[in-house]
């Protein structure tokens, strides 16, 4: 294969980056298809050795929800930052009219479209799935209070498609965003290292003195994730010139240490670096990067937050519907299939028109 160029599509993209969003979309169905069983989901009371060990062996970083979420919040750091660092960042008004177009109205569709499959299938609620599906899901009834906090992104409901935990957080960030990158602009990588471990250290002194629970635990987090976004736009910075460097095999070598991090340590702080060195390695130039620009990952790229959105309804509305006539293996696997499936109806429809109505609506 002919030498890739540093910047593989137009606008100065790095498009495979796209494909390894979708991948950890994809990880994060697994995963959810995975917690409908005790042994995953709990309580799973005793194990086999046999498969004790294959949930701690790497094939776990299959449907390693957490760090497929790690990720996701490096890698919104790093593309937002890009064109900042370039030189040609929006006006901070355009900024966050295309973000609030990108992440809040398909947001607001699915969360509408889950609050009605619970409420359409609540009487239908099968009994000891499992301590995930039994506890984490539908489990109140659509009301003003929970429809108020999914309206303002307030964390404190998210039982109806509790995968949008994460777009709480991203839309928050994403409006400090332009002054998050301040200081990785005015000092480098030293004002980056400074402002991660401030933020750091101040959620958890957030934590210490308010609480684990409610309003300070959610802003607790966001400050937290922020130092993901900050790694993410540190990268950015040189990206660039990363992308020029001649050796093609230390792609293979960040990959290897980014995925032995990712599964060696739940450390939010070691997921976020395992994070940037999956980055990293397909910023390289070489056959990681290569591999991420065939067609399947890129097409499950332009999916991914349409499946990261629609997925868990479908799993949910399906065992609620079909758990007295097919194995629970059946539904699982049936239901991670249609999630693709409606993903490309979703993006089509929601996701996409609602990315060209932001596109106008900051041009304007």
């Amino acid at each position: 294969m002919a030498a890739l160029p540093s910047r593989p599509e137009t606008g100065g993209r790095f498009a495979a980056l796209d494909s390894l969003r979708g991948l950890a979309a994809l990880v994060v169905v697994v995963n959810h298809c995975l917690n409908l069983f005790p042994v995953i989901g709990g309580p799973s009371g005793a194990v086999d050795p046999v498969l004790a060990g294959l949930l701690r062996s790497p094939l776990s970083l299959l449907w390693d929800g957490r760090g497929a979420v790690a990720v996701f919040f490096v890698l919104s750091g790093f593309v937002l930052a890009l064109p900042w660092v370039r030189g040609s960042g929006p006006r901070y008004g355009a900024f966050v009219i295309r973000r609030f177009c990108r992440i809040y109205l398909p947001y607001a569709v699915a969360v509408a479209a889950a609050m009605g499959l619970a409420t359409a299938l609540a009487p239908l609620r099968p009994v000891a799935i499992s301590l995930w599906f039994d506890t984490a899901n539908w489990t109140e009834p659509v009301g003003l209070a929970a429809v108020a906090d999914h309206v303002l992104m307030l964390g404190g409901h998210n039982t109806f498609d509790n995968a949008v935990w994460s777009l709480n957080h991203e839309m928050r960030l994403s409006l400090v965003f332009p002054l998050l990158l301040w200081p990785i602009r005015r000092f480098g990588w030293m004002g980056a290292a400074l402002l991660a471990v401030g933020l750091y250290g101040a959620a958890g002194v957030i934590t210490h003195f308010l609480g684990w629970h409610g309003v300070p635990a959610e802003v607790a987090a966001t400050v937290r994730f922020a130092a993901c976004f900050i790694l993410g736009a540190t990268l950015a910075g040189y990206a660039d010139r990363l992308a020029a460097v001649p050796r093609r095999g230390l792609g293979w070598l960040a990959l290897g240490a980014g995925l032995l991090l990712l599964w060696a340590s739940r450390e939010p702080a070691v997921m976020a670096a395992a994070s940037g060195l999956l980055i990293l390695s397909i910023i390289l130039p070489g056959p990681v990067r290569a591999a991420l620009l065939r067609p399947w990952p890129l097409a499950l790229g332009r999916i991914s937050y349409s499946l990261y959105l629609v997925h868990l309804p479908i799993i949910l509305s399906a065992v609620h519907l079909l758990h007295a006539a097919l194995p629970l293996p059946v539904i699982a696997l049936g239901s991670g299939l249609l999630s693709l499936a409606v993903a490309f109806a979703f993006h089509r429809w929601v996701e996409a028109p609602a990315n060209r109505l932001g596109r106008r609506l900051a041009a304007a």
